[in-house]
């Protein structure tokens, strides 16, 4: 590569190496977790105790995401993901040794400790690579995290399926993406402003046909992040936190709503809520490309109100058919909901990847909740009603689309 080619990659951020991470996060969650049987039995623990378990993993994730803003700010989004990355994947390397569930409890903190900042980390990394090549390329980022997690699924279930111990499928795993990944971040772009002028030609790239630089963002990093809190991060971490609720509730109860409260059979269940992962990827991988052309918030107002009607008609029509298109709308208009927000808090003049932090917590606070607010639901009306309030919480999406419209002209202006 010629020394003004590589240059232009550096200022403009490879594609190439966020894939890697996005790709490689959802892999060894996947992964890991399709193994999460043999690591019961090999435990010896009741339900119970393995859901606690689990827990302190979501615990672990929004414990680390509210302070990687500033460790961004301070030591760059390269060192916060090198460090995410030693931190999750050494932990994976040593849940086979975990011989009691508070031992699997403890790693499995330190787990979601460096899923929550590399999480965060990578998707400020994300939106530098968006943002300077000027393209919608944050659902397309998320969509690759999903073909990462049904990639390592099916790595997961090959493993068991010839009986690979654990102990050789973790670790091994675990220490050629941290190679990879490690590899990705050498590719990462500077956290700090660059004041050279952008490039008028098209960048060669492999993955993307001539993105164009039309301006970059002279500010110096330095200066993020060291403004207050904006309202409009606390409403996009409400659509963000609507969202992840709304995915959360359809991976822990919408197979089982169908079976136990509609009768359908298993494989009925299993098909709707393939068709809700099917259609969640598509609307990612496609959703930038609309996006682009049509804007953020109005976007993100239909894909709140098909969420919301595909909710409502799965739950209050008795219908298999009904159920399956409540769940494809369902998928779809979740799917570019949570990275179009992470985009929009990119761009919040002053804030940067603080911003980013802090709408990633809120929103995560949504897988958190999500089980336990409709378990308890589900305590006092059948499983199909509690439902409801997935779809009144995700009608919030579409109220509050507006706050997630672009800001690129506020940051022209500033500069």
């Amino acid at each position: 590569m010629s020394k003004d080619s590589s240059s232009i990659a550096l200022s403009t951020g490879s594609p190439f190496a966020v894939v890697v991470m996005f790709f490689g996060y959802g892999f060894v969650g996947a992964s890991s977790f399709s193994r999460m049987p043999v690591i019961r039995d090999q435990l010896g623990c009741t339900p119970t105790q393995l859901a606690f378990a689990l827990v302190c993993m979501g615990i672990g994730s929004v414990l680390g995401m509210p302070f990687t803003g500033r460790l961004v700010d301070r030591y760059s989004s390269r060192t916060v993901s090198v460090v995410a990355i030693i931190i999750c994947l050494g932990g994976w390397t040593m849940v086979p040794m975990a011989r009691s569930v508070p031992a699997l409890a403890l790693m499995l903190l330190l787990i979601g400790l460096g899923t929550g900042v590399g999480d965060v980390a990578m998707n400020v990394q994300g939106h530098l690579v968006e943002e300077r090549r000027r393209k919608v390329l944050m659902p397309y980022w998320h969509g690759l995290f999903s073909l990462g997690a049904v990639s390592g699924a099916l790595a997961g279930a090959l493993a068991a399926s010839i009986g690979l111990p654990i102990a050789w499928q973790l670790p091994g795993v675990s220490v050629v993406l941290m190679v990879a990944m490690w590899l990705a971040t050498t590719r990462y772009i500077p956290d700090a402003g660059l004041h050279s002028s952008a490039s008028s030609e098209p960048i060669e790239e492999p993955i993307f046909d001539e993105p164009q630089v039309l301006a970059l963002d002279r500010s110096p990093r330095g200066q993020l992040g060291r403004t207050a809190l904006q309202p409009v991060e606390i409403l996009l971490g409400i659509i963000t936190f609507a969202t992840a609720l709304g995915e959360g509730a359809a991976n822990d109860w919408l197979a089982l709503m169908l079976v136990d409260n509609r009768g359908a059979p298993a494989a009925v269940g299993a098909l709707t809520f393939a068709g809700f992962n099917v259609t969640m990827a598509i609307g990612r991988f496609t959703g930038g490309v609309v996006i682009q052309r049509y804007g953020r918030a109005p976007v993100l107002r239909i894909a709140g109100l098909l969420a919301c009607t595909g909710v409502a008609g799965l739950c209050l029509v008795n219908s298999t058919l009904i159920a399956l298109l409540g769940a494809l709308a369902w998928g779809l208009g979740l799917s570019v909901v949570f990275p179009s927000a992470m985009s929009a808090a990119g761009e919040v003049p002053g804030r940067g990847s603080r911003a980013i932090a802090v709408v990633a917590t809120i929103g995560y606070g949504g897988f958190l909740l999500g089980a336990p607010l409709i378990g308890f639901l589900a305590h006092m009306m059948p499983l199909d009603k509690a439902l409801l309030a997935v779809a009144l919480l995700v009608l919030l999406i579409a109220v509050l689309a507006p706050a997630a419209r672009e800001r690129g002209a506020e940051r022209a202006e500033e500069g």
